[in-house]
């Protein structure tokens, strides 16, 4: 590659991510993110870079003819076809650790508004009802949880770390892998354990064949009764119609969302009617700082393909 590298943008980047590789590389951004739009917009393109939420198919990959790198503004790649990626020699980047912080921290805001509930509290009191919010006692302490912590990866951990060290609750989790806590105390256990020992269970699992739908009817029938879940990992991980079930029945206490299936919901679909189900519409990542580390992905493909260009690949 001899010429100026050509990156496509499936939607638009931060201005200050897009003008800083736009002086070495001709950007533009894709009409449609769909899989017909990425067709028609590569040609010619040695770089994309998409969101997690964006298809990358065989289809897609084998009509690129000139793509030599995809990059990935997020921590899953499960949306871009690797083994297609593979044959053709494209590498593919992502960012495995930019949103960490920003994932982690909404995480456990959500515990704490199931554990008090502070827009309930907040609409009574605009209601004129102060005497009666303050009437009953309404929350639970987060300290006195134990919270259950699914996959201990990079977000998991910082989960744990800040309902550990933070909090002083008590932390069990489960992992396929032999990963262990530093700095925090955290109990390993096994899956049957963290399903019923967990008040609050928080999933930071990879959405893949084995884990589709692994939070359903036979998980969540296992779960302490009156415990809470919490979800910003992939929404296809839990089984939406077991969900509404076990928060009608009262299985559940509650549950915080910032991912679901579908996604996004229709309107008026049933998890919006359930006062003990907050939803929020996939943010976690998307703090000022979250975004502009994701971003930097494309610093990354504008990186390997400016090395490409000096080994005259």
């Amino acid at each position: 590659m001899s010429q100026r590298p050509r990156i496509l943008l499936a939607e638009a980047l931060d201005p200050e991510t897009h003008a800083r590789i736009s002086r070495q590389a001709d950007v533009a951004i894709a009409p449609a993110s769909d899989e017909a739009g990425l067709i028609a917009a590569l040609e010619g393109v040695h770089g994309l870079v998409v969101r997690t939420h964006t298809p990358v198919t065989k289809a897609v990959i084998h009509a690129a003819k000139a793509l030599r790198v995809i990059g990935v503004a997020g921590v899953g790649v499960e949306r871009v076809d690797l083994a297609a990626a593979r044959e053709r020699g494209i590498a593919v980047l992502s960012t495995p650790t930019a949103a960490s912080d920003a994932v982690a921290e909404l995480a456990v805001a959500l515990m704490l508004n199931l554990l008090r509930p502070i827009g309930r509290l907040s609409a009574a009191y605009a209601a004129g009802q102060f005497a009666e919010a303050r009437r009953e006692p309404h929350g639970v302490e987060l300290g006195s949880c134990t919270v259950g912590i699914l996959g201990l990866g990079n977000i998991g951990s910082r989960v744990a770390r800040i309902c550990a060290a933070g909090f002083q609750s008590r932390v069990i989790f489960h992992d396929i892998a032999d990963v262990r806590p530093i700095g925090y105390s955290a109990e390993r256990v096994s899956d049957e354990r963290l399903w019923s020992e967990s008040d609050i269970l928080s999933i930071h699992v990879p959405l893949t064949t084995a884990t589709r739908g692994l939070i359903g009817r036979s998980v969540l029938g296992r779960m302490r009764s009156g415990a809470r879940l919490v979800n910003t990992a992939r929404g296809a991980l839990v089984d939406t119609a077991a969900l509404i079930e076990a928060l009608r029945n009262g299985q559940l206490a509650g549950a915080g969302l910032d991912v679901t299936d579908p996604e996004p919901l229709p309107p008026g679909h049933e998890l919006f009617g359930i006062e003990s189900c907050v939803l929020t519409p996939h943010v976690a990542s998307r703090t000022h700082g979250g975004l502009a580390r994701m971003h930097a992905v494309a610093d990354a493909v504008l990186a390997h393909l400016l090395s490409d260009r000096e080994r005259g690949v």
